[in-house]
């Protein structure tokens, strides 16, 4: 059961705000949140990559330390989630003829599997998600890779080591959000889970119970506000705007009797000018979506569960009919909130009102490790290594790499002598073998001479 001395640590790194949450998982598979922290992060992430590693560093300290002082506990390790722009999947396939037809075992697996995620396995011509234990002449491993940027772990971890915290995993955000707001119907019938963000959105589709295709656009509502500021708007008014008169898809009637809309300076801006701008970067993200589901090479008929959205930046009004008119799906469906049992803070009335915590708490669900280090105050181990210990560890490092090229060079002059012995050995054989050659003529020779004597005589 779960303790006051053991919990969970999620962060999420947004394009708007950086989320964390500590939290415990009770008997009853529900999440009790213990503190959480938010960050504005829009200085230092774009797109969900970290462009500053100092200001990050200096976010992780400050939530670490609103975390630690609400909890009175030291945190040791965190989840973080995964995610940005580049990510996508990356179809393989691997084959396996094993001759006869043999038992599939789990070493045949594993030894196809490698690091990729398995989608499935064809067995001559079945396919079979749980192949072990069949009999086949041939197997067919279908993996999907998910892939991004190499350097997208190593600025996260390069960010947490300057807090002196450890990574406990990185979670890929979108599937975690995926496990807790699609059902079982959804994800083995077929359907497309799209978030929203501020400045990415990301596509994932799902048949059978499994990925298929997941991929994160480089486009979000924060394009929608940029695309306001051009009319000279501050980001704080294009933001209220944004939610007070856009319209994914504006209708005629609006558009004509509609006032022209007052800012803040004292100018005014023409509805249908205003709508223009909101409606042509909106329908340029649906267009984006729509893109991937067809590069997922499933269609509408086969994806029977349809849409299912999330994500600040899907509330836009007549967003739902911008999605049917560019898809063609008409089963849609918004999610507003997870299958977990959250039980918030008492002292947070309005908790997760805009849904923003979500994502954080998704990955607690996801978490195994203890992340508590400790009561506040106690002094904490040194995660990572000093410069000292680092100018060691290289020393014996190259130690060990100076030992192994000294085995490396006695092995190949063994092997040198070896063969050396051996190629002497085959010379004297051969030699012995031609003097005995030599031998064998000369008496044959003699043989034949002494009988061609006999019969001369005779």
């Amino acid at each position: 059961m779960a303790t006051p001395d053991n919990f969970i640590v999620a962060i999420e790194i947004g394009s708007s705000k950086v989320t964390a949450i500590a939290g415990k998982k009770e008997p009853d598979g529900g999440i009790k949140v213990l503190a959480l922290a938010q960050e504005p992060s829009t200085t230092f992430i774009r797109k969900g990559r970290i462009n500053n590693i100092n200001k990050m560093s200096q976010c992780i300290l400050n939530i670490k330390e609103r975390l630690e002082k609400k909890l009175q506990k030291n945190i040791c390790r965190v989840y973080v989630g995964i995610g940005g722009m580049g990510m996508h999947t990356v179809a393989n396939t691997i084959v396996r003829n094993l001759g006869s037809k043999m038992e599939v075992t789990q070493e045949m697996i594993d030894s196809i599997s490698d690091e990729n995620r398995t989608s499935a396995f064809k067995l001559g011509t079945q396919l079979q998600n749980e192949p072990v234990g069949m009999l086949t002449e041939s197997i067919e491993g279908r993996y999907l890779n998910i892939v991004a940027n190499s350097s997208v772990k190593e600025e996260i971890r390069n960010c947490f080591h300057s807090a002196n915290v450890a990574i406990a995993d990185l979670p890929i955000t979108v599937q975690a959000l995926a496990d807790t707001m699609l059902t079982e119907s959804e994800r083995r019938s077929g359907c497309v889970f799209i978030d929203m963000g501020a400045e990415t959105t990301s596509v994932a589709v799902y048949k059978n119970n499994l990925l298929r295709h997941l991929a994160t656009i480089p486009l979000g509502g924060a394009n929608i506000n940029r695309d306001i500021m051009s009319l000279q708007i501050e980001d704080d008014e294009a933001e209220k705007l944004k939610l007070m008169y856009g319209t994914a898809i504006a209708d005629n009637e609006d558009e004509t009797q509609a006032a022209a809309i007052q800012l803040n300076d004292g100018r005014s801006v023409k509805f249908e000018e205003f709508c223009g701008l909101v409606e042509a970067r909106e329908e340029e993200i649906v267009m984006n979506i729509n893109n991937q589901i067809t590069l997922s090479k499933y269609t509408k008929e086969s994806l029977i569960g349809g849409l299912i959205v999330t994500g600040g930046a899907s509330n836009m009004r007549n967003i739902k009919k911008l999605f049917e008119t560019v898809t063609g799906f008409d089963k849609i469906r918004f999610v507003r909130n997870i299958n977990l049992q959250v039980r918030p803070p008492k002292d947070v009335p309005d908790f997760n009102r805009d849904g923003s915590f979500f994502a954080a708490i998704a990955l607690i669900d996801k978490g195994t490790e203890n992340c508590c280090g400790g009561d506040l105050g106690t002094a904490q181990p040194q995660i990572f290594p000093t410069e000292e210990q680092k100018a060691e560890e290289e020393r014996k490092r190259l130690e060990e790499e100076e030992r192994l090229r000294e085995e490396e060079r006695k092995r190949e002059e063994e092997e040198a002598e070896r063969l050396r012995l051996e190629e002497e050995q085959r010379l004297a054989e051969e030699k012995k073998k031609k003097r005995s050659e030599g031998f064998r003529k000369f008496f044959n020779k003699m043989k034949k001479t002494l009988g061609d004597l006999v019969e001369e005589k005779e």
